[in-house]
């Protein structure tokens, strides 16, 4: 009889490494991906190898969808095939991971999917390992011998079958409940898994306007396309500022959490059904005699009755039926509008950003009571000052209002330059408070005033100076840059803004 002490060890042995595997089982199935690795490891280089860490732990890398932790879980399944050659849930994972591999970036692991799906039917046909590859291979659809496969986007499968779930229920808490017997009932269908988790997402709090969206697809798109193509062409045709153009990727924000709620389902379902041990009974050869069971001479060996293949199961999910012409018109249609009102709007926006008024200068005959004097001398040295500053850009004026000729002091003068100034920057109106800084003039007051009907900006400044204060008030706008110096005292700051501005309106005479 053999000691106790001697077969205590090794079932402590096994119970570690059973536990093991299961923790690292719930960590990956609760997403913990790092740390259903790091125990994997752990338990690998502890008890030596064994099918079930060595499977985990490709799963666990294929979960991170990264191109380096693919290599790593290639890696981890080759060692561990080449020590369990016919282990179905390494031949699962590795031919799952072969056959969703790029054809061009990885063209050798590709290739290889087809013969792992070959070997799998040949060793346990109508296992669930089979079922699920057969399904990877199918693009997450079930077989039909005859339909063959056929290749559906996992987000409108999702979409379908939540939508299906929804009308068929009196309300989401019992779709909910339904969709998670069933997926308990056949734990290896990933469709069944998606459905489940899309749905106790969509139960969660706050879900309700993603939940209309869902229910409502071709409703909820033309709205958001009509409320994305109005914000984009308010902006130019109201003038409104540019942060309302903001306003439309908000519009289209419920949409992308949706999206981000989706694809959050289907991750956990894929966890779900990766980690979810096969229920299914010895398939294939005969099996080994159960351990602990010896085989006894007494007994004639009978010959091997081969196990049939597990039927594929009808699945309770409808299939799922493909664009409609009235989705697809939607669609296009939705497109159209936001591209062509987009484009509109930045045509329209551009058209007006580079647009300007056209201007021609001739000033009132008086001004304060002052005449509008030619020639002056302060004139003719005024006007080249402009034209140098300016250079080409525009065409500048100059006009000087005084009691007489000969008086050195004017009441008024307005000079500036007119043209293309669609891209001067802001502060173009403080250029001549600058200059007049250079000479010596100090400035006592500065504010910004209400430009009037001609748009743009004005700004004034009191100065102290050698000949007494002076209010210079300066314009700028698309079409026009200018300054009105007025050389009264005491003016206040309404008075000398509703002078500046009555002579900019008198002086611009808008062509176009």
């Amino acid at each position: 009889m053999q000691d106790s002490t001697e077969v205590d060890p090794v079932r402590s042995m096994a119970d570690e490494r059973e536990t093991a595997t299961a923790h690292a089982g719930a960590a990956l199935l609760a997403g913990r991906l790092a740390v259903a690795r790091a125990g994997a490891e752990e338990a690998l280089e502890r008890f030596g190898p064994s099918p079930d860490l060595y499977a985990m732990l490709g799963r666990a890398h294929v979960a991170e969808e990264a191109d380096d932790h693919d290599d790593r879980a290639d890696t981890v399944y080759r060692r561990g095939l080449a020590a369990f050659p016919d282990d179905l849930d390494l031949l699962a994972g590795y031919a799952e991971l072969c056959l969703r591999a790029d054809s061009f970036d990885r063209p050798a692991r590709h290739g290889r999917g087809p013969d792992l799906l070959a070997r799998l039917r040949e060793v346990a046909p109508g296992s669930p390992q089979t079922l699920r590859v057969e399904q990877t291979a199918a693009g997450q659809g079930r077989l039909s011998a005859a339909s063959g496969t056929r290749t559906l986007s996992p987000s409108r499968m999702q979409r379908h079958d939540a939508r299906d779930a929804l009308a068929t229920a009196p309300d989401l808490a019992t779709a909910v409940q339904l969709a998670q017997e069933q997926s308990e009932q056949d734990p290896h269908e990933l469709r069944l898994a998606v459905r489940a988790e899309t749905l106790a997402a969509l139960a969660g709090p706050g879900r309700g306007l993603l939940l209309r969206i869902l229910r409502a697809p071709l409703v909820s798109l033309s709205l958001c396309a009509v409320l994305v193509s109005a914000i984009a062409l308010a902006h130019p045709a109201f003038h409104l500022p540019v942060w309302v153009l903001l306003l439309a990727p908000v519009v289209c924000l419920p949409h992308r959490l949706l999206s981000l709620v989706l694809h959050g389902a289907r991750r956990r379902a894929e966890r779900r059904v990766l980690v979810t041990p096969p229920d299914a009974g010895p398939v294939g050869d005969a099996q080994p005699a159960a351990s602990g069971v010896p085989e006894t001479a007494s007994e004639p060996a009978a010959d091997p009755v081969p196990v049939p293949a597990v039927p594929l199961a009808p699945s309770p999910l409808l299939p799922v039926p493909a664009p409609s012409r009235r989705e697809r018109a939607v669609a296009l249609t939705a497109a159209a509008v936001i591209v062509v009102s987009v484009a509109g709007s930045l045509f329209w926006s551009n058209a007006q950003y580079r647009s300007y008024p056209r201007y021609t200068t001739s000033a009132p005959a008086t001004f304060h009571g002052a005449p509008l004097i030619t020639g002056h001398p302060l004139q003719a040295s005024l006007e080249p000052a402009v034209a140098r500053a300016w250079d080409e850009d525009g065409q500048p004026f100059s006009y000087v209002y005084a009691e007489s000729p000969q008086a050195l002091m004017p009441v008024a003068v307005v000079f500036g330059v007119t043209g293309d100034f669609h891209d001067a920057p802001g502060e173009t109106v403080q250029s001549f408070e600058e200059g007049l800084q250079y000479i010596g003039s100090t400035p006592t007051s500065t504010w910004t005033a209400n430009p009037g009907r001609l748009g743009g900006r004005l700004r004034c400044v009191t100065f102290a100076g050698l000949l007494g204060d002076s209010t210079a008030c300066s314009w700028a706008d698309k079409g026009s840059i200018a300054t009105v110096m007025l050389y009264e005292a005491d003016l206040d700051h309404e008075a000398a803004a509703s002078s500046a501005r009555a002579l900019r309106e008198a002086t611009l005479h808008r062509t176009g």
